[in-house]
């Protein structure tokens, strides 16, 4: 047979062996109550599932009726001057001119320049050549009795921009300054552009004549602009 072999400790081996053991028999006594105990604590807890009803919401009923009341439309009165006013016959013009467009301007006294206006009952521009004669230019082709038309407009050109906001700005200012003016409206470039035109006449010497007059200091004030205007031709 043979020899069996046997397995020696030093005594120092064999405390720290039983040490271990009796260790490793501690910790799975105590795993053992503490899970004993959680199952016991566990099978004593009640667990409830209460349904909270939505919570309500009130809305507040008025009493008070809110009563609707109708605002008639006003219909706008056309402007009408009854008598010769240099003043209401600037503030009545049209604003804005197309470039090129076909007009009828006649050089007439106050009185005649006001049944044009009046009789036409068209769009119209104008212009002052003295105290007795004024330049009134319909926007079209209309023929006054035993008058013939002209059909060249010029006058005096203050700036031109694209800014159509700011040009209609400046453009009641000078009309409230006194001022004939009116916008001229052209495309350059894909671009809508607006000149800012003083006067209307039916050639270049009424126009520049009239812009020899013009107190250039006050314009470039009410127009802000630094340096004075042209003579130019609007139609056709």
């Amino acid at each position: 047979m043979a020899d069996r072999r046997k397995i020696s400790f030093s005594e120092t081996h064999a405390r720290l062996l039983a040490i271990l053991i009796i260790a490793l028999c501690a910790a799975c006594s105590f795993f053992a109550v503490a899970t004993f105990y959680l199952l016991k604590t566990r099978s004593n807890v009640k667990i409830e599932i209460v349904e909270l009803a939505p919570p309500k919401v009130e809305t507040p009923e008025f009493e008070e009726t809110v009563k609707l009341t109708e605002i008639p439309l006003s219909t706008p009165t056309e402007y009408l001057i009854e008598e010769f006013d240099y003043q209401k016959i600037i503030v009545g013009a049209t604003e804005v001119v197309e470039k090129g467009t076909q007009v009828s301007v006649y050089t007439v006294d106050g009185e005649s320049a006001l049944k044009i206006i009046s009789s036409s009952g068209t769009d119209y521009v104008f212009g002052k050549l003295n105290d007795d004669l004024y330049t009134v230019a319909l926007i079209g082709d209309y023929a006054a009795p035993g008058m013939i038309p002209s059909r060249s407009l010029y006058g005096v050109f203050v700036f031109s921009l694209t800014d159509r906001e700011y040009a209609f700005e400046k453009l009641l200012a000078m009309r409230a300054a006194g001022y004939p003016s009116y916008l001229m409206h052209f495309i350059k470039d894909a671009r809508d552009w607006y000149s800012l035109v003083l006067g209307a006449f039916t050639d270049i010497d009424s126009a520049e004549s009239f812009n020899s007059t013009l107190d250039w200091k006050k314009v470039m004030q009410v127009a802000s602009v630094s340096r004075p205007g042209f003579v130019g031709r609007i139609s056709p």
